[in-house]
């Protein structure tokens, strides 16, 4: 298993750069990937799927 960061999350998310998203598609489908709370969050932020 590995953890990510925002920044793996938001890019598989978005594709806004080809490259870091495949590479984040292919980290998803071939790992056990750990999401900290704090990665969620962060990602639910840059999304602005919260108010704050």
């Amino acid at each position: 298993m590995i953890a990510v960061d925002t920044n793996i999350v938001i890019r598989l998310l978005t594709g806004d750069e080809p490259e870091q998203y495949r590479k984040s598609l292919s980290l998803f489908e071939q790992e056990i990937v750990f999401l900290p709370d704090t990665v969620i969050l962060e990602t639910a932020r840059q999304c602005n799927l919260t108010e704050v």
